[in-house]
């Protein structure tokens, strides 16, 4: 026995000698076959020797490990947490820099996502036999998330001036440290895992709020994280310098907003509606942006995939509360994150997913019957903050929600004083950055958002209204075939990507298999307003979905007025007419045959969405190329 734990001691030690003489210490630069042999056997002899004299402690522990855990949850929760650490070692390659950086990323990664990988892996398998996966519809779209994913990468790579390998691979002379570095953290976080339980910290934790919270809301963190990588993936892709240079995207601005958020110099927003972003969007992003040294990029490409994700998970939230159903709160989730407006300005590193998010959370307070000002004020801050129309939105959800008209008035009056209050304090924090709302003449400048037309009143109100209907109640949720309009403007050629080309008076249209979709979503939309007519006066979700058809209302009769391209504005209103859907539809929540239509809108939403994605990518490719 003695001799067999020698040789594999010796073989173990001889191996990691010769790797490291190799790798690490210039094997090939010496000479002299004497030297050579020195520095691969001195080495693998010490590594022999202590793992000859540490082998019994190793298998009585190893023994241990195993008679106390199951190895077949341990390794998949392993595994899973390798490839997370593969794909971020790789999209912060450029980050770590050196191998050192790389190696403690990798350790504390995995230690930790193996730790908590082995519990959720255990959860997840006797959810298997009763619990949220025992469910075939649920499972199924469990499976969707990792299959739309892989679907967003492949065609990521489809165009390498946009997206490559490299962004998510560990690069090539890491390789082998990472796998030793990958193997070793296995190991060690199983000792990790022993001691969590026997000093007693697995029960303390469990008996916390978080705890608890978590385990209510595992199917929604699930949803929000998956959606966080999809959005991430395309992100990677979509935010290059070219956005600032010959593509535009929807008439966003997001090469010149992923240097106001994420510079270490910023730059200018002369924008007077959304005066709070510098202290609080930046401030977030810039933070992360601090661990990212010169690749500031990367930080709001990782906040804005975070911030969708987010979305997603409070939707989940706010849906099941609404109908005590985990699965129908799990669909709508997916849902939101599915939308055209949610895949594509979720990876942008521009303003409207926070503007979402903070929307969704606002509606939240409401939905959980929030009163106090020290909590609605704040909220309201971020809401106006970030888009000032948006306040209106907030104050429309408190209204239908019996805020009562004097405190909501009080309520007005305290986020615009202190509204004002902070703009000057950006104003002097940030000189000659940005326009102040509160001065005509540069609110004025919105002016220029607001479409003139020479023909008769009539014939442009009956096109503006087909414009926003469609946009408002289509576009946002179903992704068209996006119009690809060559521009003059300099440099020459610039693509433009719009649902409505002002010049040509052109709608984006639906074609092929987008009519499918299309047709299942306002079968959706129409049957939940005929169940909300029908009932009006018994549904106890009443004075929500009120709110959340004053927030449509008012984007509607806005939008009739303001802007042009006004896909870019969905994601203002898009959460509310999920959640106007799913209230109106509730009394069905837990009925099977109303979760699989839901589930066939949602997978049919999810292929169309994704080719709208695609669609955009292969559009902008050569842009990108020539830039």
């Amino acid at each position: 026995m003695k001799v067999l734990r020698g040789l594999v001691s010796l073989l173990i030690g001889f191996a990691v000698g010769h790797f490291l003489a190799v790798t690490f210490f210039n094997y090939f630069d010496y000479s002299s076959n004497i030297d050579r042999l020195f520095l691969t056997v001195v080495p693998a002899l010490a590594i022999g020797i202590l793992l000859f004299e540490a082998f019994p402690v190793i298998s009585q522990w190893t023994k241990r490990i195993w008679a106390r855990y199951s190895f077949q949850y341990y390794l998949f929760s392993f595994i899973l947490t390798l490839i997370l650490t593969y794909g971020a070692v790789g999209f912060l390659g450029e980050v770590f820099r050196t191998p050192f950086g790389m190696v403690l990323f990798a350790v504390v990664f995995i230690a930790i996502g193996s730790t908590a990988g082995y519990y959720l892996v255990r959860r997840a398998a006797r959810s298997f036999h009763d619990g949220f996966l025992s469910k075939p519809l649920n499972l199924i779209l469990v499976l969707a998330l990792p299959l739309l994913l892989f679907a967003v990468i492949y065609a990521s790579v489809q165009f390498p001036s946009m997206f490559v390998w490299e962004y998510m691979i560990v690069p090539q002379k890491w390789i082998v440290l990472f796998i030793v570095t990958a193997l070793a953290a296995g190991i060690w976080s199983l000792s990790v895992l022993e001691k969590f339980e026997l000093g007693g910290y697995d029960e303390r934790i469990m008996q916390t709020k978080l705890f608890n919270f978590i385990s209510q809301n595992l199917p929604g963190l699930y949803a929000g994280g998956m959606f966080f990588l999809v959005n991430l993936i395309i992100a990677r892709a979509l935010n290059q310098p070219a956005l600032s240079i010959n593509s535009v995207l929807f008439e966003s601005d997001a090469g010149p907003w992923m240097s106001i958020l994420a510079s270490p110099e910023g730059d200018v927003i002369n924008r007077s509606v959304h005066p709070l972003v510098l202290i609080t969007l930046r401030p977030l992003i810039r933070f992360v942006a601090g661990f990212m040294g010169e690749h500031w990029n990367l930080a709001g490409m990782l906040v804005a995939a975070a911030a969708s994700g987010l979305c997603v998970f409070m939707a989940w939230l706010f849906i099941k509360r609404a109908t005590e159903s985990k699965t129908c709160a799990f669909i709508f989730a997916i849902l939101l994150g599915s939308t055209a407006s949610h895949l594509l300005f979720g990876s942008l590193t521009e303003n409207y997913i926070f503007g979402a998010a903070a929307l969704i959370f606002f509606f939240l307070l409401i939905q959980a019957d929030e009163k106090r000002f020290s909590v609605l004020v704040p909220a309201g801050w971020l809401l106006f903050g970030i888009t000032i129309t948006n306040i209106a939105q907030g104050v429309i959800g408190l209204f239908f929600n019996k805020f009562g008209v004097r405190r909501l008035v009080q309520y007005s009056l305290l986020v615009m004083a202190s509204g004002v209050v902070l703009t000057t304090f950006v104003s002097v924090l940030y000189p000659n950055v940005q326009t102040i709302f509160f001065i005509p003449s540069d609110l004025a400048f919105e002016f220029n958002f607001v479409e003139t037309t020479q023909e008769s009143p009539a014939e442009h109100l009956l096109e503006k209204f087909q414009v926003v209907s469609r946009t408002m109640f289509l576009y946002g949720a179903v992704g068209p075939s996006p119009i690809a309009a060559i521009s003059n403007k300099d440099p020459f050629p610039t693509i433009d990507f719009k649902t409505f080309d002002v010049r040509t008076h052109r709608l984006a249209s639906y074609r092929g298999f987008g009519n499918i979709p299309l047709a299942l979503w306002l079968t959706l939309l129409a049957g939940s307003f005929l169940v909300f007519v029908r009932n009006i006066r018994s549904s106890k979700h009443l004075p929500l979905m009120l709110g959340l058809l004053g927030t449509l209302v008012f984007n509607f009769l806005m939008h009739m007025v303001y802007g042009t391209e006004l896909f870019l504005y969905t994601p203002y209103w898009i959460y509310a007419l999920v959640f106007f859907i799913a209230l109106a539809l509730a009394e069905f929540a837990d009925k099977k045959w109303f979760e699989s239509m839901l589930a066939i809108i949602v997978l049919a939403l999810m292929v169309n969405n994704f080719w709208f994605i695609f669609t955009i990518l292969r559009g902008l490719a050569p842009f990108y190329v020539s830039s």
